[in-house]
Order: C-alpha cells, then structure tokens, then sequence
C-alpha cells in the first residue's frame, strides 16, 4: 500500500516489525485498519506478539538493545505468526 500512486506524498508508512500502516498524527502514529484508497481490510497487527516475544527474551523494549531479526519483520515471517 504504502507503493500506491495515490500515495505520491508518502503519508502512509509501514513499520515491518509490526506489519502495521500507519498515518502521523502530530507527534503520534494513527494505525490503519483498512485500505484509505480501496476500503481493503489490512492484516493484523503483529504489536502485541512482537512485545511478548521481546519480553520472552527478558527484554525491555524501551531500555535494552532489541535483536537484530526483532528490528523488522524477520521475527515474524519465520513464525507460526505470518499464517
């Protein structure tokens, strides 16, 4: 989506570690649920796996160095998570 000829502007992005297209919002990020331009539903959000797989590891995401595969969707593309 974010390739998308009506997004020429590059007002929605994709963050890869959660599969998640977004908008900002001020200083904030609005998640998309569904297409702005065809109406298509999105998939899920990947969020909430990838902090119980950060914190499997004994890991806090706001003050430790996350791993590499955890920094983009290498996480959840090797997982049962990508079905």
């Amino acid at each position: 989506m974010d390739q998308h000829e009506q997004n020429a502007w590059g007002s929605v992005q994709y963050d890869s570690r959660f599969d998640e297209y977004w908008v900002a919002a001020g200083s904030a990020r609005q998640c998309l649920f569904y297409c702005p331009w065809c109406g298509e539903e999105l998939p899920p959000s990947k969020r909430e796996e990838w902090f119980d797989a950060v914190e499997a590891l004994g890991l806090d995401p706001w003050h430790d160095e996350v791993p590499e595969d955890l920094r983009s969707n290498a996480w959840w593309k090797a997982s049962s998570i990508a079905k």
